[in-house]
Protein backbone atom coordinates (compact mmCIF):
# COMPACT_ATOMS: atom_id res chain seq x y z
CA UNK A 1 0.00 0.00 0.00
CA UNK A 2 1.44 3.24 -1.30
CA UNK A 3 1.16 6.59 0.54
CA UNK A 4 -1.12 8.23 -2.34
CA UNK A 5 -2.98 4.69 -2.68
CA UNK A 6 -5.79 3.98 -0.11
CA UNK A 7 -6.46 0.30 0.85
CA UNK A 8 -9.68 -0.15 -0.40
CA UNK A 9 -11.88 -3.12 0.87
CA UNK A 10 -14.89 -3.38 -1.38
CA UNK A 11 -16.34 -1.42 -4.29
CA UNK A 12 -19.28 0.59 -4.94
CA UNK A 13 -21.83 1.54 -2.04
CA UNK A 14 -19.52 -1.48 0.17
CA UNK A 15 -16.56 0.37 -0.29
CA UNK A 16 -14.60 1.03 2.74
CA UNK A 17 -11.11 2.98 2.33
CA UNK A 18 -8.20 3.26 4.71
CA UNK A 19 -5.64 6.00 4.24
CA UNK A 20 -2.11 5.74 5.91
CA UNK A 21 -1.37 8.53 8.23
CA UNK A 22 0.28 11.99 6.83
CA UNK A 23 2.30 14.64 8.79
CA UNK A 24 -0.60 16.62 9.38
CA UNK A 25 -3.12 14.05 9.96
CA UNK A 26 -0.94 11.46 11.93
CA UNK A 27 -3.21 8.52 12.13
CA UNK A 28 -5.29 5.68 10.15
CA UNK A 29 -8.36 7.21 8.41
CA UNK A 30 -11.06 4.71 7.75
CA UNK A 31 -13.47 6.09 4.95
CA UNK A 32 -16.83 5.59 3.88
CA UNK A 33 -20.49 6.20 2.64
CA UNK A 34 -23.77 5.50 3.85
CA UNK A 35 -26.87 7.56 2.05
CA UNK A 36 -24.60 9.64 0.20
CA UNK A 37 -22.78 10.82 2.93
CA UNK A 38 -19.40 10.59 3.32
CA UNK A 39 -18.06 9.50 7.30
CA UNK A 40 -14.91 8.76 8.48
CA UNK A 41 -13.50 6.93 11.66
CA UNK A 42 -9.28 6.95 12.93
CA UNK A 43 -7.31 4.45 14.66
CA UNK A 44 -3.55 4.68 15.70
CA UNK A 45 -2.94 1.11 14.07
CA UNK A 46 -3.32 0.16 10.57
CA UNK A 47 -4.49 -3.45 12.54
CA UNK A 48 -7.34 -1.47 14.50
CA UNK A 49 -8.38 0.90 11.57
CA UNK A 50 -8.30 -2.66 9.42
CA UNK A 51 -10.52 -4.16 12.00
CA UNK A 52 -12.87 -1.67 11.98
CA UNK A 53 -13.11 -1.02 8.22
CA UNK A 54 -14.00 -4.66 8.06
CA UNK A 55 -16.89 -4.69 10.47
CA UNK A 56 -18.27 -1.57 7.96
CA UNK A 57 -17.75 -3.31 5.45
CA UNK A 58 -19.75 -6.33 6.29
CA UNK A 59 -22.55 -4.28 7.48
CA UNK A 60 -22.79 -2.70 4.39
CA UNK A 61 -23.28 -5.92 2.20
CA UNK A 62 -25.92 -7.16 4.51
CA UNK A 63 -27.24 -4.19 4.08
CA UNK A 64 -27.89 -3.59 7.72
CA UNK A 65 -26.40 0.06 7.99
CA UNK A 66 -28.90 2.26 7.13
CA UNK A 67 -28.86 5.18 9.37
CA UNK A 68 -27.45 8.59 8.65
CA UNK A 69 -24.27 8.27 11.06
CA UNK A 70 -22.64 5.08 13.12
CA UNK A 71 -20.71 6.56 16.10
CA UNK A 72 -17.33 5.15 17.31
CA UNK A 73 -18.74 3.65 20.38
CA UNK A 74 -21.62 2.27 18.24
CA UNK A 75 -19.20 0.23 16.12
CA UNK A 76 -17.08 -0.83 18.55
CA UNK A 77 -20.08 -2.84 20.43
CA UNK A 78 -20.93 -3.97 17.78
CA UNK A 79 -17.91 -5.94 16.83
CA UNK A 80 -17.73 -7.21 20.25
CA UNK A 81 -21.05 -8.14 19.85
CA UNK A 82 -20.89 -10.24 16.57
CA UNK A 83 -17.53 -12.12 18.26
CA UNK A 84 -19.41 -12.85 21.27
CA UNK A 85 -22.68 -14.14 19.22
CA UNK A 86 -20.43 -16.17 16.60
CA UNK A 87 -18.67 -17.48 19.50
CA UNK A 88 -22.41 -19.09 20.26
CA UNK A 89 -23.32 -19.59 16.82
CA UNK A 90 -26.26 -17.30 17.10
CA UNK A 91 -26.90 -14.27 14.51
CA UNK A 92 -26.86 -10.76 15.97
CA UNK A 93 -30.79 -10.11 14.45
CA UNK A 94 -32.27 -13.37 16.08
CA UNK A 95 -30.49 -12.61 19.21
CA UNK A 96 -31.59 -9.37 18.97
CA UNK A 97 -35.41 -10.74 18.14
CA UNK A 98 -35.16 -13.10 21.20
CA UNK A 99 -33.71 -10.78 23.53
CA UNK A 100 -36.81 -8.28 22.77
CA UNK A 101 -39.04 -10.66 23.19
CA UNK A 102 -38.46 -12.09 26.42
CA UNK A 103 -38.21 -9.06 28.28
CA UNK A 104 -41.44 -7.86 26.97
CA UNK A 105 -43.15 -11.17 27.98
CA UNK A 106 -40.83 -10.90 31.70
CA UNK A 107 -41.88 -7.56 32.68
CA UNK A 108 -40.01 -5.69 35.33
CA UNK A 109 -38.31 -9.03 35.65
CA UNK A 110 -34.86 -9.19 34.18
CA UNK A 111 -33.73 -11.75 32.17
CA UNK A 112 -31.00 -12.69 34.58
CA UNK A 113 -33.45 -12.91 37.73
CA UNK A 114 -35.44 -15.05 35.39
CA UNK A 115 -33.14 -17.43 34.55
CA UNK A 116 -31.24 -17.89 38.23
CA UNK A 117 -34.61 -18.82 38.85
CA UNK A 118 -35.64 -21.23 36.49
CA UNK A 119 -32.41 -23.24 37.51
CA UNK A 120 -33.17 -22.90 41.37
CA UNK A 121 -36.33 -24.91 40.16
CA UNK A 122 -35.62 -27.08 37.23
CA UNK A 123 -32.48 -27.97 38.47
CA UNK A 124 -30.31 -31.06 36.14
CA UNK A 125 -28.89 -32.09 39.39
CA UNK A 126 -32.49 -32.85 40.97
CA UNK A 127 -32.62 -36.77 41.71
CA UNK A 128 -36.40 -39.13 40.86
CA UNK A 129 -37.20 -41.28 43.82
CA UNK A 130 -40.55 -42.34 44.45
CA UNK A 131 -42.63 -41.17 47.08
CA UNK A 132 -43.28 -44.57 48.64
CA UNK A 133 -39.47 -44.95 49.19
CA UNK A 134 -38.53 -41.26 50.29
CA UNK A 135 -41.11 -41.73 52.99
CA UNK A 136 -39.30 -45.22 53.82
CA UNK A 137 -35.60 -43.53 53.77
CA UNK A 138 -36.97 -40.29 55.94
CA UNK A 139 -38.42 -43.35 58.92
CA UNK A 140 -35.42 -44.67 58.44
CA UNK A 141 -33.46 -41.51 58.94
CA UNK A 142 -35.36 -40.56 62.15
CA UNK A 143 -35.07 -44.00 63.58
CA UNK A 144 -31.05 -43.65 63.36
CA UNK A 145 -31.74 -39.63 64.94
CA UNK A 146 -32.83 -41.71 67.73
CA UNK A 147 -35.98 -39.68 67.97
CA UNK A 148 -38.91 -41.15 70.48
CA UNK A 149 -41.02 -43.83 69.88
CA UNK A 150 -44.07 -41.72 70.17
CA UNK A 151 -42.89 -39.22 67.72
CA UNK A 152 -41.36 -42.13 65.13
CA UNK A 153 -45.03 -43.76 65.59
CA UNK A 154 -46.92 -40.48 64.69
CA UNK A 155 -44.80 -39.86 61.86
CA UNK A 156 -45.54 -43.12 60.80
CA UNK A 157 -48.81 -43.04 61.05
CA UNK A 158 -49.24 -39.01 59.44
CA UNK A 159 -47.39 -40.30 56.04
CA UNK A 160 -49.42 -43.44 56.05
CA UNK A 161 -52.22 -41.39 54.11
CA UNK A 162 -49.82 -38.97 52.11
CA UNK A 163 -48.43 -41.70 50.76
CA UNK A 164 -51.13 -43.63 49.86
CA UNK A 165 -52.41 -40.61 47.96
CA UNK A 166 -49.59 -39.71 45.49
CA UNK A 167 -48.43 -42.11 43.82
CA UNK A 168 -45.04 -41.52 41.28
CA UNK A 169 -42.10 -39.97 42.21
CA UNK A 170 -41.51 -37.23 44.25
CA UNK A 171 -41.45 -34.18 41.87
CA UNK A 172 -44.90 -35.21 40.32
CA UNK A 173 -46.47 -33.72 43.63
CA UNK A 174 -47.57 -29.94 43.05
CA UNK A 175 -49.10 -26.88 44.99
CA UNK A 176 -52.39 -27.67 43.70
CA UNK A 177 -52.92 -31.47 44.24
CA UNK A 178 -51.55 -31.34 48.23
CA UNK A 179 -54.24 -28.39 48.96
CA UNK A 180 -56.41 -30.87 47.41
CA UNK A 181 -54.96 -33.63 49.52
CA UNK A 182 -55.66 -31.65 52.89
CA UNK A 183 -59.13 -30.60 51.51
CA UNK A 184 -60.51 -34.38 51.58
CA UNK A 185 -58.71 -35.01 54.93
CA UNK A 186 -60.52 -32.41 56.15
CA UNK A 187 -58.73 -32.24 59.92
CA UNK A 188 -59.92 -30.72 62.98
CA UNK A 189 -57.47 -27.28 63.15
CA UNK A 190 -54.90 -28.93 65.72
CA UNK A 191 -54.97 -32.26 63.76
CA UNK A 192 -54.66 -30.27 60.59
CA UNK A 193 -51.88 -28.11 61.32
CA UNK A 194 -50.02 -31.42 63.09
CA UNK A 195 -50.64 -33.09 59.51
CA UNK A 196 -48.93 -30.28 57.60
CA UNK A 197 -46.12 -29.88 60.25
CA UNK A 198 -45.32 -33.51 59.39
CA UNK A 199 -45.58 -33.34 55.50
CA UNK A 200 -42.95 -30.31 55.85
CA UNK A 201 -40.64 -32.35 57.59
CA UNK A 202 -40.83 -34.76 54.65
CA UNK A 203 -40.54 -32.43 51.96
CA UNK A 204 -37.42 -30.50 53.93
CA UNK A 205 -35.87 -33.78 53.77
CA UNK A 206 -36.21 -34.26 50.39
CA UNK A 207 -34.86 -31.05 49.08
CA UNK A 208 -32.05 -31.55 51.62
CA UNK A 209 -31.42 -35.21 49.35
CA UNK A 210 -31.84 -33.35 46.20
CA UNK A 211 -35.13 -34.82 45.46
CA UNK A 212 -36.99 -31.15 45.03
CA UNK A 213 -35.78 -27.85 44.79
CA UNK A 214 -34.95 -25.69 47.46
CA UNK A 215 -36.89 -22.92 46.64
CA UNK A 216 -40.41 -24.94 46.13
CA UNK A 217 -43.21 -24.48 48.56
CA UNK A 218 -45.62 -27.26 47.81
CA UNK A 219 -47.62 -26.03 50.89
CA UNK A 220 -48.53 -22.75 49.08
CA UNK A 221 -51.76 -23.27 48.15
CA UNK A 222 -52.80 -25.14 51.83
CA UNK A 223 -55.06 -23.29 54.03
CA UNK A 224 -54.44 -22.73 57.47
CA UNK A 225 -57.43 -23.75 59.97
CA UNK A 226 -56.96 -21.31 63.28
CA UNK A 227 -56.91 -22.92 66.80
CA UNK A 228 -57.95 -21.75 69.70
CA UNK A 229 -56.24 -23.42 72.45
CA UNK A 230 -57.44 -23.43 75.94
CA UNK A 231 -55.13 -22.56 78.88
CA UNK A 232 -52.99 -25.42 80.31
CA UNK A 233 -53.86 -27.42 82.76
CA UNK A 234 -51.09 -27.30 85.54
CA UNK A 235 -50.84 -28.89 88.96
CA UNK A 236 -51.35 -27.65 92.71
CA UNK A 237 -48.60 -28.17 95.19
CA UNK A 238 -50.06 -30.53 97.19
CA UNK A 239 -50.79 -32.60 93.82
CA UNK A 240 -46.51 -32.48 92.89
CA UNK A 241 -45.63 -33.04 96.83
CA UNK A 242 -48.03 -36.38 96.77
CA UNK A 243 -46.91 -37.55 93.76
CA UNK A 244 -42.72 -37.00 94.85
CA UNK A 245 -43.80 -38.93 98.32
CA UNK A 246 -45.27 -41.69 96.02
CA UNK A 247 -42.56 -42.06 93.81
CA UNK A 248 -39.61 -45.05 93.50
CA UNK A 249 -36.23 -44.34 93.60
CA UNK A 250 -35.92 -44.94 89.99
CA UNK A 251 -39.08 -42.13 89.21
CA UNK A 252 -37.91 -39.02 91.44
CA UNK A 253 -35.54 -37.98 90.00
CA UNK A 254 -37.49 -37.35 86.77
CA UNK A 255 -39.83 -35.86 88.63
CA UNK A 256 -37.78 -33.32 90.12
CA UNK A 257 -36.08 -31.94 86.90
CA UNK A 258 -39.31 -31.91 85.47
CA UNK A 259 -41.33 -30.33 87.94
CA UNK A 260 -38.82 -28.31 89.37
CA UNK A 261 -36.52 -27.28 86.82
CA UNK A 262 -39.18 -27.51 83.52
CA UNK A 263 -37.38 -30.05 81.25
CA UNK A 264 -39.04 -32.23 78.87
CA UNK A 265 -39.44 -35.52 78.69
CA UNK A 266 -37.51 -36.39 75.70
CA UNK A 267 -34.69 -34.11 77.06
CA UNK A 268 -35.14 -36.05 80.52
CA UNK A 269 -34.26 -38.86 78.88
CA UNK A 270 -31.03 -38.19 77.06
CA UNK A 271 -29.58 -36.83 80.48
CA UNK A 272 -26.83 -38.18 82.34
CA UNK A 273 -25.83 -37.98 86.07
CA UNK A 274 -22.95 -35.73 84.80
CA UNK A 275 -25.44 -33.10 83.45
CA UNK A 276 -26.34 -32.55 87.26
CA UNK A 277 -23.79 -30.04 88.67
CA UNK A 278 -24.26 -30.56 92.09
CA UNK A 279 -21.55 -28.11 93.04
CA UNK A 280 -22.88 -24.98 90.90
CA UNK A 281 -26.88 -25.98 92.03
CA UNK A 282 -27.50 -26.04 87.84
CA UNK A 283 -28.42 -28.65 85.25
CA UNK A 284 -26.91 -28.42 82.10
CA UNK A 285 -29.38 -29.65 78.85
CA UNK A 286 -26.51 -29.78 76.18
CA UNK A 287 -27.40 -28.43 72.80
CA UNK A 288 -27.40 -32.37 71.08
CA UNK A 289 -29.74 -33.35 74.15
CA UNK A 290 -32.27 -30.17 74.18
CA UNK A 291 -35.29 -29.97 71.42
CA UNK A 292 -34.15 -26.52 70.00
CA UNK A 293 -30.01 -27.79 69.57
CA UNK A 294 -29.53 -24.74 71.48
CA UNK A 295 -27.57 -25.09 74.77
CA UNK A 296 -29.65 -23.89 77.95
CA UNK A 297 -28.42 -24.15 82.06
CA UNK A 298 -31.54 -24.45 84.31
CA UNK A 299 -30.95 -23.70 88.08
CA UNK A 300 -31.74 -26.05 91.05
CA UNK A 301 -33.68 -24.80 94.24
CA UNK A 302 -32.89 -25.38 97.56
CA UNK A 303 -36.16 -28.10 97.47
CA UNK A 304 -34.96 -29.96 94.02
CA UNK A 305 -30.99 -30.18 96.21
CA UNK A 306 -32.79 -32.26 99.04
CA UNK A 307 -34.49 -34.47 96.76
CA UNK A 308 -31.29 -35.19 94.91
CA UNK A 309 -29.14 -35.75 97.55
CA UNK A 310 -28.92 -38.88 98.31
CA UNK A 311 -28.59 -39.52 94.15
CA UNK A 312 -24.99 -37.82 94.30
CA UNK A 313 -22.16 -39.93 92.77
CA UNK A 314 -24.75 -41.74 90.37
CA UNK A 315 -23.59 -42.59 87.17
CA UNK A 316 -24.89 -42.98 83.76
CA UNK A 317 -28.85 -42.04 81.96
CA UNK A 318 -30.75 -40.42 84.69
CA UNK A 319 -33.45 -42.63 83.03
CA UNK A 320 -31.99 -45.46 81.24
CA UNK A 321 -35.58 -47.30 80.22
CA UNK A 322 -38.12 -47.01 77.18
CA UNK A 323 -39.60 -44.05 76.96
CA UNK A 324 -42.67 -45.77 76.56
CA UNK A 325 -42.22 -47.40 80.03
CA UNK A 326 -41.96 -43.63 81.58
CA UNK A 327 -45.43 -43.22 79.97
CA UNK A 328 -46.80 -46.09 81.92
CA UNK A 329 -44.73 -45.45 85.34
CA UNK A 330 -46.03 -41.90 85.12
CA UNK A 331 -49.27 -43.59 84.40
CA UNK A 332 -49.56 -45.91 87.13
CA UNK A 333 -48.01 -43.36 89.93
CA UNK A 334 -50.89 -41.03 89.28
CA UNK A 335 -53.63 -43.86 89.76
CA UNK A 336 -51.97 -44.59 92.64
CA UNK A 337 -51.47 -41.25 93.68
CA UNK A 338 -55.54 -40.25 92.94
CA UNK A 339 -54.16 -37.61 90.85
CA UNK A 340 -55.57 -36.88 87.50
CA UNK A 341 -52.50 -36.83 84.77
CA UNK A 342 -52.26 -33.60 82.75
CA UNK A 343 -50.63 -33.62 79.40
CA UNK A 344 -47.12 -32.47 79.92
CA UNK A 345 -48.37 -31.02 83.42
CA UNK A 346 -45.21 -30.96 85.46
CA UNK A 347 -43.48 -28.88 82.71
CA UNK A 348 -46.78 -26.51 82.51
CA UNK A 349 -46.80 -26.42 86.03
CA UNK A 350 -43.13 -25.20 86.54
CA UNK A 351 -43.43 -22.26 83.97
CA UNK A 352 -46.58 -20.97 85.02
CA UNK A 353 -45.03 -21.28 88.51
CA UNK A 354 -41.89 -19.77 87.87
CA UNK A 355 -43.05 -16.79 85.83
CA UNK A 356 -45.47 -15.78 88.71
CA UNK A 357 -42.71 -15.96 91.34
CA UNK A 358 -39.73 -14.12 88.83
CA UNK A 359 -41.74 -11.90 86.91
CA UNK A 360 -39.34 -12.13 84.52
CA UNK A 361 -41.14 -13.92 80.89
CA UNK A 362 -37.52 -13.53 79.31
CA UNK A 363 -36.01 -15.48 82.41
CA UNK A 364 -38.13 -17.82 82.15
CA UNK A 365 -38.20 -18.51 78.55
CA UNK A 366 -34.23 -18.32 78.58
CA UNK A 367 -34.48 -21.65 81.64
CA UNK A 368 -37.42 -23.52 79.51
CA UNK A 369 -35.99 -23.25 76.31
CA UNK A 370 -39.21 -21.40 74.87
CA UNK A 371 -39.48 -18.10 73.17
CA UNK A 372 -40.13 -15.21 75.34
CA UNK A 373 -43.53 -14.36 73.36
CA UNK A 374 -44.53 -18.25 73.84
CA UNK A 375 -44.53 -17.77 77.46
CA UNK A 376 -46.00 -14.57 77.46
CA UNK A 377 -48.77 -16.36 75.29
CA UNK A 378 -49.70 -19.53 77.12
CA UNK A 379 -48.49 -19.00 80.29
CA UNK A 380 -49.40 -15.38 81.84
CA UNK A 381 -51.60 -15.43 84.62
CA UNK A 382 -52.27 -19.12 84.91
CA UNK A 383 -51.53 -19.08 88.58
CA UNK A 384 -54.57 -17.10 90.29
CA UNK A 385 -52.50 -17.06 93.99
CA UNK A 386 -49.25 -15.75 93.73
CA UNK A 387 -48.80 -18.11 96.91
CA UNK A 388 -48.92 -21.01 95.49
CA UNK A 389 -45.82 -19.90 93.42
CA UNK A 390 -43.96 -19.79 96.61
CA UNK A 391 -45.47 -23.27 97.53
CA UNK A 392 -44.36 -24.60 94.80
CA UNK A 393 -40.97 -24.35 95.00
CA UNK A 394 -41.06 -25.35 98.65
CA UNK A 395 -42.63 -29.30 98.44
Amino acid sequence: MSKSSPFVLGNGFCKVSIYTPTSSLPYYRISFRIGGRRLQRTRKSFSEAYEIAASIHEQLQLGRVSIAQITKQELATLDVAKVELDGAGIRIDQAIRDYVEARRRLGIVTLNEAVEYYLRNKGASLREIPLKMLVQDFLMHKKHSEVSDRYLKDLKSRLRSFESTFDGPVSNITAENMAVYFSKLDFAPENHANQIRVVRTLLNYAKKQEYLPESVNLLKSVTLKKIVRANYLIYKPNEFQALLNSATDELLPPLVLLGYCGIRPNEMRRLTWADIRFETRTVIIDATKAKTASRRTVPLCERAMEWLERFKGAEGLIWSRKSDYWSKALNRLHRGCGIKQLPNGLRHSYISYRLTLTGDVNRTALEAGNSAAMIHRHYHALVDDPKLAVEWFEV
